[in-house]
C-alpha cells in the first residue's frame, strides 16, 4: 500500500514537471530538452529549464521542436504567424492559414511569446532607452584638524554632476582644498571644470572641455584652458572604458606677481576606468604643450580607487595626483604631488 502511494506521488510529480516544462527541443544528436518559454533570436534557441537555467542552443543544432501554446513565429522572408508548433519528420508543423504546413527548422527566423514584444521591438525600445539622459551625482569630503601640541587643519571638498546616456556625457565638477599648519597656509586650491563628449557605436567621437583653476600656494592667480578635439574608444564594455583624445587648446595663466602667459596648444589625453566586482579604478593623464614654445607644457595625472562601504551610497576614495609644470614661476617646484583620501557620497 505504501509502495503504491509513493509511486502515485512520483508519477504526479513527473507529470506536474512535464506540464510546467512542456516546450520540447530535439537536437540533431537525438538529445531532448524539456523546458518553457522557448524563444528564437539571432540564430539561437533559448529555453528555460529546471536543471540548468536558461540554455542557448545554436539553430543548426536543432532538429525539431514543439510548444504547448501558440507563439509568434516569423519565417525568413515572411510575416509573423501566431500558432502552436508540432514536431514533424524533416522539421516542424505550424498552422499557416487553415492547415498545418511543414517547415524546415532552419527557416525559422524568430519566435517570441504571444504576450511579449518581438525581438525587433525590444531592440528599438532598448535603443530609445539608451538615448534618455540620466543625472548622477557625487560629493566628496575629507576634513582633519589638530590643536594643542600642533595646530593643523585641512579641508578637501568636491562635487560632480554627470548627465549621460549611451552616446554622450556631460560632466560638471568643482573642488576646493584648504590646509593650514602652525598658522601658515599649506594648501589653497580652487578648481572648476566642464567636460562634454559624444561617441558613436564605432567608438569615434568628439569632446569639448573647459577648466578654471586657482592655486595661491603655487602663486597661480588664474589658469584657464578650453579644448576641442576628437576622441576614440579603444575599449568600451560594462567593465572597462579606455578613451584617447587629441585636440586643440587655448591656455591662459596669470600669476600673483602679475606675470602672465597665453598661447594655443595641443591637448592629448588618455582616460581609463575599470570596474571590479564592487570597486572601481580610474586613471587619467593629460599633456598640454603650448604652440608658443613646446618647452612650456603641463602634464596632469590622477589615479584613484573607489571602495564601497557598508551603505550602498557611500564609498572610500583614495588616490594620487601629479601636476608637472615645465615653466613654473620662481620659487615654485615643477612637480606637485598630492595624496588624497575622502569619503564619497553617490546618488541619482
Amino acid at each position: 500500500m505504501m509502495t503504491k502511494t509513493v509511486g502515485t506521488i512520483l508519477i504526479g510529480l513527473v507529470l506536474g514537471a512535464s506540464a510546467a516544462f512542456a516546450d520540447r527541443i530535439e537536437l540533431a544528436d537525438g538529445s531532448v530538452i524539456m523546458g518553457k518559454k522557448l524563444l528564437v533570436e539571432a540564430g539561437k534557441f533559448k529555453i528555460d529549464t529546471s536543471f540548468a537555467g536558461t540554455l542557448e542552443i545554436a539553430q543548426d543544432k536543432v532538429k525539431s521542436f514543439s510548444t504547448d501554446e501558440p507563439v509568434n513565429i516569423l519565417l525568413t522572408g515572411g510575416t509573423p504567424v501566431l500558432s502552436e508548433v508540432q514536431s514533424a519528420e524533416g522539421g516542424i508543423k505550424i498552422k499557416m492559414a487553415s492547415s498545418p504546413d511543414l517547415v524546415a527548422t532552419g527557416k525559422i527566423y524568430e519566435i517570441w511569446r504571444k504576450d511579449s514584444d518581438s525581438p525587433e521591438i525590444r531592440k528599438l525600445k532598448a535603443i530609445a532607452a539608451g538615448r534618455v539622459h540620466h543625472w548622477s551625482y557625487e560629493a566628496a569630503a575629507a576634513i582633519a584638524g589638530r590643536t594643542g601640541v600642533a595646530d593643523k587643519f585641512s579641508l578637501d571638498l568636491g562635487v560632480k554632476a554627470t548627465l549621460a546616456n549611451d552616446t554622450d556625457k556631460l560632466v560638471l565638477s568643482g573642488a576646493v582644498q584648504k590646509a593650514r599648519d602652525e598658522g601658515v597656509d599649506t594648501a589653497s586650491h580652487l578648481l572648476g571644470s566642464a567636460d562634454y563628449s559624444s561617441y558613436d557605436s564605432a567608438g569615434n567621437g568628439w569632446y569639448a572641455k573647459t577648466l578654471l583653476e586657482q592655486d595661491h600656494i603655487n602663486l597661480l592667480d588664474l589658469r584657464s584652458s578650453t579644448a576641442l578635439g576628437l576622441g576614440h574608444k579603444l575599449i568600451k564594455n560594462k567593465k572597462e572604458d579606455l578613451e584617447v583624445r587629441a585636440g586643440l587648446v587655448y591656455l591662459y595663466e596669470k600669476y600673483d606677481d602679475d606675470t602672465s602667459f597665453e598661447s594655443p596648444g595641443l591637448d592629448i589625453a588618455v582616460l581609463h576606468s575599470y570596474m571590479f566586482s564592487t570597486s572601481k579604478l580610474t586613471n587619467m593623464i593629460d599633456y598640454t604643450p603650448a604652440f608658443k614654445t613646446f618647452a612650456n607644457y603641463r602634464i596632469h595625472h590622477e589615479s584613484a580607487f573607489e571602495i564601497p562601504l557598508a551603505a550602498s551610497m557611500w564609498k572610500l576614495k583614495i588616490g594620487v595626483a601629479n601636476d608637472y609644470n615645465s615653466r613654473p614661476p620662481d620659487g615654485v617646484k615643477r612637480l606637485d604631488t598630492t595624496y588624497f583620501s575622502s569619503l564619497l557620497l553617490t546618488w541619482k
